[in-house]
């Protein structure tokens, strides 16, 4: 593979691949760590992916579902708290919004996999039903499952806990 069409794969689709990592993580550094991992392994490659974002992608799921393994707990993310306060509103709603976050990255934290990568993959990042398909390796009726199951757990996660 020539330099150039690696940095093209690279810069075409490391916002995604970043996020993606990261929302399943939950933290910047580890999501940084995993992003590179996958990009050295798309160079090891040598260039013979047809489909290097979905190919990519389904790297980092693999590579996040690892070290969510290793790890005993999830780590949780203050980037909500860190932006502070706009001037529409008040600080009790920025409060209420970073509960609201907390809970939601809890309550996605505790789903069962591959409702956790495809929540975040479909709902959280908008990949389309078909890559999503792809990526986690399902057919595109388990995908309608396991989203309409995994939106209502969410659902019923969330109204328990306010």
């Amino acid at each position: 593979m020539s330099a150039w069409r690696f940095k093209l794969a690279v810069l075409q689709h490391r916002a995604i691949v970043y996020r993606v990592a990261q929302s399943l993580l939950q933290d910047r550094h580890e999501a940084e760590d995993v992003s590179q991992e996958a990009y050295l392994r798309y160079w090891q490659q040598g260039g013979g992916i047809e489909r290097p974002r979905e190919w990519l992608l389904t790297v980092v799921r693999n590579l996040c579902l690892d070290r969510l393994r290793r790890r005993s707990r999830f780590v949780d993310d203050e980037a909500a708290l860190a932006e502070g306060p706009s001037d529409e509103h008040g600080p009790e709603w920025h409060l209420q919004q970073a509960e609201l976050g907390a809970r939601l990255r809890g309550a996605i934290a505790a789903l069962p996999e591959p409702q956790r990568s495809l929540v975040v993959l479909f709902d959280v990042h908008g990949i389309d039903g078909a890559a999503c398909a792809r990526i986690l390796g399902l057919n595109t009726n388990q995908v309608k499952v396991y989203l309409h199951r995994a939106r209502r757990k969410l659902r019923t996660a969330l109204e328990g806990s306010s």
